[in-house]
């Protein structure tokens, strides 16, 4: 079997990269940058973003500051190479987020949402089913349920169950609403920003970077993808008990 490394680039990580790649190879296992059966990523949050997209089953390896869904301690590599030779491992399935803006296509694992690009309130609609929600404030995400440990949760201290087929809608610092967010059933939802009298630009992101530039009564949508993130589980995974730990 073939696997890929990516990693934080950090002094401290790149050594630890070094070593499981290593043992990797040592177990019989050959590494390659391309055409990988599975990714291992060594980091946080931004690390496993980044491995998503690679579009293979991942292990991850916490070595940063935040990790929620990081569950390999470093120091147990060698018995996760043993037990990927025996299938000794789960396989949990993550719902991915699909962008759609302007006739161009953007992929989220965590989050897809409209946010004011100047220091002034805007209003987004947003519309799914029979339903009709308009806020004016800083803007709207939709999180999937593992990424409300992240960005969202920044924004209404909450965490939504990981196993949860459902979507959060967010209300970034909504003026006069006392909603900061609405857990929903998979659905597609439109956003569109409204006009206030005069042409306003928003930011259009997917897992915290700009996507787009959205104007005044532009609209996009976001949905479910066909397909979902792999992550393959060796050990016990409490978001919950992560996410109450003070640090």
């Amino acid at each position: 079997m073939k696997f890929k490394i990516i990693n934080k680039p950090s002094e401290a990580v790149l050594k630890i990269a070094e070593s499981v790649k290593k043992i990797g190879i040592e177990k019989g296992f050959d590494y390659t940058d391309n055409d990988a059966d599975f990714v291992i990523a060594i980091g946080g949050d931004g690390t496993l973003l980044r491995a998503i997209r690679e579009g293979k089953p991942i292990v991850g390896v916490k070595a940063g500051r935040r990790g929620f869904l990081m569950d390999v301690p470093k120091e147990r590599i060698g018995e996760v190479f043993d037990r990927i030779r025996r299938g000794d491992f789960k396989e949990e399935k993550y719902i991915l987020l699909e962008g759609e803006f302007n006739g161009k296509k953007v992929k989220a694992f965590n989050e897809i949402g409209v946010m004011f690009d100047r220091p002034e309130a805007i209003q987004v609609q947003a519309k799914f089913g029979r339903n009709e929600i308009l806020i004016e404030g800083d803007g709207i995400l939709v999180s999937t349920p593992q990424g409300s440990s992240g960005w969202s949760m920044s924004i209404t201290r909450n965490l939504v169950s990981k196993n949860l087929e459902a979507l959060e809608i967010v209300f970034v610092n909504p003026i006069y609403q006392p909603l900061r967010s609405l857990v929903i059933e998979l659905s597609p939802i439109t956003l569109k920003m409204l006009n206030k009298g005069y042409i306003q630009t928003a930011r259009v992101v997917a897992d915290g970077e700009i996507f787009s530039l959205m104007k005044s009564c532009e609209e996009m949508t976001v949905k479910p993808a066909e397909e979902k993130a792999r992550l393959m589980r060796f050990f016990e995974l409490d978001m919950i008990r992560e996410s109450l730990w003070t640090r």
